[in-house]
């Protein structure tokens, strides 16, 4: 029987590799990498990986190639995620990301595709949009993330659309409008939204309600911002972290604590606080998937104080 997920994530299913430097170098210099780990990553792997740790029922849909890690395959079977969509494409690499952090955790990133740049050739990944309640549609190719809204909305499903880094390369003003006006929900950070503002020829963030019924905006040490249609403009603080040692997978972290308080029924200002409190767990450690707290241990520290 097909199961019944609450999560439906599509993205990227990536290898990781993560560098630490003291600072970024100049054009045609180098600096030394003090520190480097090879992780297990994606936007959506380390979202499903989080959501399914906070006791979330997730589908995760994504393409891998030949050399895709079988430690990394068990991983997720052992969080009892829905990988029914996670297919491999013969010939193709995984992808990856080098990620490079400086001391004050500024990033830059380098990606390499892989298996996703077949995704506008392979038919629609239905069983992950069909059997989940909520479909998030994070990275990938611009028409197939049209293909996935289109057919999500169709079916009743709420969707989220989050394309990341990727709206700064991968999309264009075209594709961005096309792909959030099949969207209920917008995330981003605020480098991303000034694209997306961009692309839509919109001054303020607000405008972006005119399309979607919900603006979620993270803003690192500043907390996040949660807006809605309806009037709704909930500002959340930020959830101090033990330390900070890399924030890779903090705003694939954050979505993941939003998503199960959703699944929960709780109100938008403990969303916000929840999923700040999933971000400050995946800072505490190298990696997106490596320091996952328990639904518990995320509310202890979301409302320490307050309850």
């Amino acid at each position: 029987m097909p199961r019944d997920n609450f999560l439906g994530v599509f993205g990227h299913v990536a290898v990781d590799v993560i560098c630490s430097v003291n600072k970024f170098p100049r054009p045609n210099t180098c600096e030394a990498i003090v520190d480097r780990r090879t992780e297990f990553g994606g936007t959506a792997g380390n979202m499903a990986v989080f959501a399914a740790a906070l006791g979330v029922p997730t589908a995760l849909a994504s393409l891998v190639g030949d050399d895709f890690p079988a430690d990394y395959r068990a991983f997720l079977e052992s969080k009892r995620i829905d990988l029914t969509d996670l297919k491999t494409i013969k010939g193709m690499r995984t992808p990856s990301v080098i990620m490079v952090s400086d001391r004050s955790h500024n990033q830059v990133g380098f990606v390499d595709q892989g298996a996703i740049l077949a995704q506008n050739g392979l038919p629609l990944q239905k069983h992950t949009i069909d059997n989940s309640k909520v479909i998030h549609v994070g990275t990938g190719r611009p028409k197939y993330a049209l293909q996935v809204c289109r057919r999500a909305r169709k079916g009743g499903k709420l969707v989220a659309f989050d394309p990341a880094q990727e709206i700064h390369y991968v999309y264009d003003a075209r594709s961005f409008s096309s792909v959030i006006r099949e969207a209920d929900t917008f995330f981003c950070n605020e480098s991303e939204l000034a694209v997306a503002l961009k692309y839509l020829r919109f001054r303020r963030a607000e405008d972006l309600l005119d399309i979607v019924d919900m603006l979620i905006l993270t803003a690192g040490k500043r907390g996040s911002r949660i807006m809605t249609s309806g009037g709704e403009d909930i500002r959340v603080p930020p959830c101090k972290a033990k330390k900070v040692v890399d924030t890779t997978g903090a705003g694939d972290a954050y979505r993941a604590g939003f998503y199960a308080s959703m699944r929960k029924k709780m109100d938008l200002a403990d969303c916000g606080a929840v999923a700040s409190a999933a971000a400050s767990f995946a800072v505490e450690s190298f990696g997106g998937q490596t320091n996952l707290p328990s639904w518990t241990e995320v509310c202890k520290r979301a409302f320490v104080g307050s309850r």
